[in-house]
């Protein structure tokens, strides 16, 4: 009888073993098709390299500034100058008030350019009121100039003609930047120089260049256009022979690119009679 029980309850034990064993293959197989049979999970999108912006009500045409009449060193003594090399030389040729003191330039003393790249917003430049490190946004947050005149396209001219959405996508983060920080602030896209023919800076010659120079100046109305309180001034047109290069006489030291005093007072005087007022 004792041998029937032990026999009967290792039965049991059995029974129960494959009864959970059954159970388990059971849930496995309703998880499965529970995940194969589940919507995919959303993923976070890609960031975009350009966010909207608000279209400007004018055209290209129209953001382009017209001739006026001279509205003198009143005018250019409230514009604040951001640029490449050829921007902060306006200090060391001492063209704007307060001469190679002036606190209208901004820059980076350190390299004395900078490059319109995606880095650019976090670069900082030597904020000339406090001698501070500030981004372009920081400085412009603080200052609120009643206008900054933007300087950008001979540094990596071949990488932007290569690759026109690199030029628009960096120029308009850097637009962005400084209407966030400073909404009212009048912002000017300055025409791209050009350089003397004979320009060895580049594997293309100074011709090749200069034509660059022109395509990248077809594409700064379009920008200006696509924003709000943007507009564009065609500085260069003072500085080009017939030929579309740089005046010879305006090349500072033979290189092909920087230029002389005589020069910045075109550039200046062009400013003053294209006014945004």
């Amino acid at each position: 009888m004792k041998r029937n029980s032990q026999t009967i309850f290792a039965y049991l034990l059995l029974t129960i073993a494959v009864l959970a064993v059954l159970a388990l293959l059971c849930a496995g197989v309703l998880l499965i098709a529970t995940l194969a049979t589940a919507p995919d999970a959303p993923t976070e999108a890609p960031p975009t390299d350009t966010e909207p912006d608000m279209p400007s009500s004018l055209t290209p045409e129209e953001v382009t500034l017209a001739e006026t009449p001279d509205a003198g060193m009143a005018y250019i003594d409230q514009l604040i100058f951001f640029g490449e090399s050829t921007t902060s030389h306006l200090r060391s040729r001492g063209v704007l008030t307060g001469g190679r003191d002036t606190q209208q330039v901004w820059d980076d003393s350190s390299s004395g350019t900078k490059t319109l790249s995606s880095k650019l917003l976090s670069e900082t430049i030597d904020y000339p009121k406090t001698g501070e490190k500030l981004t372009i946004a920081e400085a412009v947050e603080r200052e609120k100039p009643a206008y900054i005149v933007l300087s950008f396209g001979l540094n990596n001219i071949s990488g932007f003609i290569a690759n026109k959405s690199l030029y628009v996508n960096n120029y308009s983060r850097l637009i962005r930047a400084i209407q966030e920080a400073s909404p009212d602030t009048r912002i000017i896209l300055q025409s791209v120089y050009p350089v003397t023919l004979d320009c060895s800076a580049w594997k293309e010659n100074g011709a090749t260049v200069s034509e660059y120079t022109r395509t990248l100046n077809e594409w700064l109305p379009e920008i200006a256009a696509s924003f709000e309180n943007v507009r564009f001034v065609d500085t260069a047109s003072v500085l080009t022979d017939d030929e579309g290069c740089l005046i010879s006489s305006y090349d500072f030291n033979g290189d092909g690119i920087h230029l002389t005093t005589s020069a910045y007072e075109q550039i200046l005087l062009y400013l003053r009679t294209h006014a945004w007022q």
